[in-house]
C-alpha cells in the first residue's frame, strides 16, 4: 500500500480540507538532504535506492543524497531542519551520540540526544583478528591468550576514525592493553584501509590484521585464499559482553564461517549494524511515510544490492542501536506487523 498521494488544484492550492502541516509542505515541494557516505560505499548505494522510492511514493518530496560519514551525519541531522534532513550512521555512533562519548563527545560533550531511528539496515559488520600461523605462539587460541604473551608482532588496524579501528582499540582496552603497548613489546602498528589489509597480509608485511567488515568481503576472500596458514583468533566471549555493556551499540552474534576456508567454525564476536535516522522533531506523518516506503520496498532493496540481502522488515524495526524509534516509524512498523 503506497503513501496516499495529494490532490492538488491547477492553481497549486490543495483541495484536501484536512491536510496536515507536512502535507502542505509536500504540496509546496518539500526539500530534504539525505546524508549518506562515500560514492560507491554502502551508505550511498542504500540511500540512492531509498531516495528513488521516497520520491516515487511521497508526492512533492524532493531528496538529494550527499556524501557524508558515520560520525558527521548525526551532526548534520541534529542541527538541521527536522523535516529537511535524514542520515545513516553505525550503531556504535548511536551510543556515542546519546552518551556524548567517543569522536562525537569530543565535539559535543552533552551528546546529540535529539536523534531517532526509522529502521536499521541488518547489514552487520563483524570484528575479527587474524594472524599468520607462522607467527602464532604455541598454545594460543584467543586474542586474550595472544596478548598475555606480549608478542613482538606487526599489527594492522583499520584507518583512524573508522568504527573498526575504534573497536580494535576498545578490545585492547578491555584486556588492559594499549596500542603503545604493542609497540613497546617490539612490534609495529599501522592503520590501513580494507584493501591494503589484503596486500599487507598476502605480501607478508604484517602478522596480525584486525578488521570489522561484512561477510563475505572481497579483501577478506583474497586473504583467505592466499594466506594458507591464516588463523582466526576469537575475542574472548566475556570481553564481547563487557564491550556491549560499557559502550553500547554492539551486537553479539556469531561471525559467519561458511564463506572462508580458513575459518572452520563460527565464533561469538562484537558486530555493528547501521541505522537510518532523523531528528526527533520530524513531523510524525513524514517519518511514517518514509518508514512505510522503506518497509514496503524491502524486496527491491534486497534484489538491488547484495550487501542488503538480509534486509528483512521482520527484524529491522528492532535493535536500532541507542536511538529509539521515531513515533512515526514505530507506527509504520506496527501497522505493517513488524513490531
Amino acid at each position: 500500500m503506497r503513501v496516499p498521494r495529494l490532490v492538488i488544484a491547477a492553481t497549486g492550492i490543495a483541495l484536501a480540507v484536512g491536510m496536515t502541516h507536512v502535507d502542505r509542505a509536500y504540496a509546496q515541494g518539500q526539500q530534504m538532504t539525505a546524508y549518506a557516505g562515500s560514492v560507491g560505499g554502502l551508505y550511498m548505494e542504500v540511500m540512492s535506492i531509498w531516495v528513488s522510492d521516497w520520491e516515487r511514493d511521497i508526492d512533492g518530496l524532493n531528496v538529494s543524497a550527499v556524501s557524508g560519514g558515520g560520525t558527521t551525519n548525526p551532526f548534520h541531522v541534529s542541527r538541521g531542519d527536522p523535516n529537511g534532513t535524514i542520515g545513516i550512521t553505525d550503531s556504535i555512533t548511536t551510543a556515542d551520540a546519546m552518551q556524548g562519548e567517543g569522536d562525537i563527545g569530543s565535539r559535543a560533550p552533552d551528546g546529540l540526544t535529539n536523534l531517532r531511528a526509522l529502521v536499521r539496515l541488518n547489514a552487520l559488520s563483524h570484528s575479527a583478528f587474524m594472524i599468520r600461523g607462522s607467527r602464532l605462539p604455541e598454545g594460543v587460541t584467543t586474542v586474550g591468550e595472544l596478548l598475555e604473551r606480549e608478542p613482538s608482532l606487526r599489527w594492522a588496524f583499520l584507518q583512524r576514525g573508522n568504527p573498526g579501528e575504534m573497536t580494535g582499540r576498545r578490545v585492547l582496552e578491555q584486556y588492559d592493553v594499549s596500542l603503545d603497548d604493542l609497540s613497546a613489546w617490539g612490534g609495529r602498528v599501522s592503520f590501513n584501509p580494507q584493501g591494503e589489509h589484503s596486500s599487507l597480509m598476502i605480501d607478508g608485511h604484517v602478522d596480525v590484521s584486525m578488521v570489522m567488515t561484512r561477510a563475505p568481503a572481497a579483501f577478506m576472500l583474497d586473504i583467505d585464499a592466499s594466506v594458507r596458514d591464516l588463523v582466526w583468533l576469537p575475542i574472548d566471549e566475556h570481553i564481547v559482553d563487557q564491550m556491549m555493556e560499557q559502550y553500547g551499540g554492539y551486537i553479539k552474534v556469531d561471525h559467519p564461517a561458511e564463506f572462508y576456508d580458513t575459518l572452520k567454525e563460527p565464533f561469538p564476536t562484537a558486530s555493528v549494524d547501521h541505522v537510518l535516522f532523523v531528528h526527533e522533531d520530524m513531523d510524525e506523518e513524514l517519518a511514517y511515510g518514509l518508514t512505510k516506503s522503506v518497509l514496503e520496498n524491502a524486496d527491491r532493496m534486497r534484489s538491488s544490492l547484495t550487501s542488503m540481502s538480509e534486509f528483512d522488515p521482520a527484524v529491522v524495526c528492532r535493535d536500532t542501536g541507542e536511538f529509539e524509534l521515531h513515533p512515526g516509524a514505530e507506527r509504520a512498523c506496527s501497522e505493517l506487523g513488524h513490531l
